[in-house]
């Protein structure tokens, strides 16, 4: 194998290309080999299997067969001395490659490997962007509680119709009604339905559809505006104004059970016996869904305007593995749905083609993200201190009901360390945008094992052994 191997980058799409020439007795040797064992399985009228004779099978045996099989041999070599010349500090490989053949003759013969690399990317002016953070306030906090309170006390419960002509629509009711939609004054096809049923605040329907029937009084009839959401599977519908007129026929509510320490105890969650310290722990839990919901709202903006304002290359192998994806789940979801492709087809007016191109810009927008998230906490020297990762262990074992020193032996920190990175640099984002927020750290109340000692004589025992071996 000849070593004068050539290193490419290319920066564009974020590709390693090194190419390996093979010797040309080593290419000769290995034709002849192929053409050898394809004569043995060439068969032809008049002669055995194998016992073809060489001149007839030259000119049956195309070079392009021959080449084939021989370059399937090679291969493992070639990468093995194309890995040699990966500069691992500097070439950072997202994958295994990919191959082409670029020259290949009777004489000569060029494989050419194709790593997808870590661009090198540095974010410009991140700090100079508008991106607003807004903690939930106490009115919010406390309006989320009521809610789950009630939808705790509707659980195993029965309907009952609501007869009164004043009774009005609560959140957890279930009504049925008419509903048709229009676009710019226009009925829109799949818009209208007749006693269909809907659960509010179920978020079945179109965001502020279902808050617009809260309040209304059984018959009613009328009309209600929303606004398409901008992610809408229908691509013509995102970010439109529509109107709907309701035609409210029943409205059924949940005979709720009633609130008592044996309600609460039957919950069965840990350390709450009464109502206040549920309506505590809910205060806690309804406050920290709602700091990682806008934690997520304010990234999702955020990585939008960093990708509008910077150049991110995507490795192509890197984006077609992503996208691969991104279509098994889609046809999961369509599936579990109930659906085929043509069905969906023949609703949405997509195709095969559309619905591959809008997922490749998911895709390639994803790994951008991915990418930014990596850039930005290797410039702001984003590490973990043991606090942190006490913090991380203490919310696991209150999600799953163990002793956090419990969830620290059964969790290694290498397997924790990259979302807590992620949302330590979520924080300095949030922070450096508005310096006015301040995030509550936990209270810490327990502590790592010191693993230094642990580490130190392992370090002596490997040492030992490996004095011993060489010994």
């Amino acid at each position: 194998m000849e070593t004068k191997i050539e290193k490419i980058y290319d920066e564009k799409n974020s590709e390693l290309r090194i190419i390996v020439p093979i010797e040309k007795k080593l290419w000769k040797e290995e034709q002849t080999k192929s053409f050898n064992n394809l004569s043995k399985k060439l068969k032809l009228k008049g002669y055995r299997t194998g016992k073809v004779p060489t001149e007839i099978a030259k000119k049956m045996i195309l070079p392009n067969q021959i080449w084939e099989d021989a370059i399937s041999r090679l291969l493992n070599v070639a990468v093995k001395d194309a890995a040699k010349h990966i500069d691992e500090k500097k070439d950072i490989i997202l994958d295994s490659p990919t191959y082409s053949i670029e020259k290949v003759t009777n004489d000569h013969l060029e494989i050419i490997f194709i790593y997808p690399i870590y661009p090198d990317i540095k974010i410009k002016n991140w700090e100079k962007l508008k991106v607003k953070f807004k903690n939930p306030t106490d009115k919010e906090i406390k309006e989320s509680v009521h809610n789950q309170i009630n939808d705790l006390l509707s659980r195993g419960t029965i309907l009952v119709p609501k007869e009164n002509k004043e009774d009005k629509v609560e959140r957890g009711d279930l009504i049925i009604f008419d509903f048709k939609g229009f676009l710019d004054g226009e009925a829109f096809e799949g818009g209208e339905a007749k006693k269909y049923e809907l659960k509010i605040g179920s978020n079945t329907f179109i965001p502020g559809f279902e808050d617009q029937l809260i309040g209304k009084k059984l018959n009613w009839s009328g009309s209600i505006n929303v606004k398409f959401p901008k992610d809408y599977y229908k691509e013509e519908f995102r970010n439109k104004d529509a109107q709907f007129e309701i035609k409210i026929h029943e409205i059924k509510s949940h005979q709720k059970q009633e609130m008592n320490n044996d309600f609460v105890a039957s919950l069965n969650i840990k350390d709450v016996k009464n109502e206040e310290d549920l309506n505590k722990y809910l205060t806690d839990l309804s406050k920290r869904e709602m700091i990682e919901k806008r934690r997520a709202e304010f990234m999702n903006e955020f990585l939008e305007q960093v990708i509008k304002e910077n150049s991110i290359p995507t490795p192509r192998a890197i984006v077609l593995k992503e996208l691969q994806a991104l279509i098994k789940k889609f046809e999961e979801n369509l599936k579990n749905q109930g659906f085929s492709k043509k069905d969906y087809f023949d609703v949405t007016g997509y195709n095969d083609n559309k619905v591959k191109s809008e997922l490749t810009q998911e895709a390639e927008k994803s790994i951008k993200k991915s990418f930014i998230y990596t850039a930005l906490s290797k410039d702001l020297k984003i590490k973990p201190t043991d606090d942190d990762f006490a913090r991380q262990y203490q919310r696991i074992g209150k999600l799953y009901n163990i002793d956090p020193a419990m969830a620290a032996k059964m969790i290694k920190k290498e397997q924790i360390e990259t979302p807590l990175i992620n949302e330590l640099l979520i924080d300095k984002i949030i922070t450096t945008l508005n310096p006015d927020i301040k995030f509550e750290k936990e209270k810490i109340t327990f502590k790592l094992e010191d693993n230094s000692k642990n580490k130190t004589e392992k370090n002596k025992e490997e040492k030992e052994n490996k004095k011993e071996n060489n010994n």
